[in-house]
């Protein structure tokens, strides 16, 4: 099994330490590198290429803002997370415009594991208490440009399958396509052909757009999980 390789970036030495030990006991992650500095950060975007980077919102010299276009240049592929304490009032909007997948508060660190693989398999992460900001972001920015703000209606609801619904609600969780094909039974193929064909309906770009459009038409909600369908396997 290939494993995850994340790179922990932070200038203060206990915080590395708690977030080193949280993955210490994943079986499919393996920390590629440990960062003090906003220097460490880029050197390791160079040379390792991480497939996840979680770092401090606010670093020695510069904030993540200005560290992003610097990362994503050296490693494309590099999903980033940021460390946010809840009195710094990190406007949340600004950190998913820069192109930032997980904003993750300092107080919810137990969610770190969720988090990286939420953002390693293409989804969207905020911590629970600013996920109203996340989705005021991606209902009104460009990110979904050519939606328009109706409400939530029945014909609406049957553009997407019943099966359609349960996967999108698994990726809003951070479930991978794996998980979300044990929960459905079905094949990861079957998984991702349905993801494709959900968004041709309403021409999206990737799931984590999708996603968000069912949530913010009511179809699924932030507080439910995808449950058991075996009953339903149509995405046509």
């Amino acid at each position: 099994m290939k494993k995850i390789s994340i790179t922990i970036a932070s200038k203060q030495g206990d915080d590395r330490n708690i977030m080193a030990a949280l993955l210490a006991g994943q079986d499919d992650f393996t920390v590629s590198s440990i960062a003090g500095d906003d220097f460490d950060i880029v050197r390791s975007a160079m040379t390792l290429q991480p497939n996840v980077i979680v770092m401090d919102f606010y670093l020695e010299d510069h904030d993540t803002l200005r560290l992003v276009p610097v990362i994503k240049r050296n490693s494309p592929t590099t999903a980033l997370i940021v460390l946010c304490h809840p009195k710094e009032h990190i406007v949340v909007d600004q950190v998913l415009k820069a192109g930032i997948s997980g904003y993750l508060l300092k107080q919810d660190i137990d969610d770190l594991a969720s988090a990286i693989r939420c953002v390693f398999y293409g989804g969207l992460y905020v911590s629970k208490a600013v996920k109203t900001q996340a989705f005021d972001y991606f209902s009104t920015d460009g990110t979904m440009k050519g939606i328009e703000k109706a409400p939530f209606c029945d014909t609406e609801y049957r553009l997407f399958t019943p099966t359609e619904l349960q996967i999108f609600q698994g990726i809003i969780h951070g479930h991978s396509d794996g998980e979300i094909a044990e929960n459905l039974n079905m094949s990861i193929g079957a998984i991702r052909n349905c993801i494709y064909h959900a968004k041709k309906k309403v021409g999206m770009r990737n799931r984590t757009q999708i996603s968000l459009y069912a949530l913010s038409r009511g179809m699924i909600a932030w507080e439910n999980d995808f449950t058991k369908a075996k009953d339903v396997k149509n995405c046509s």
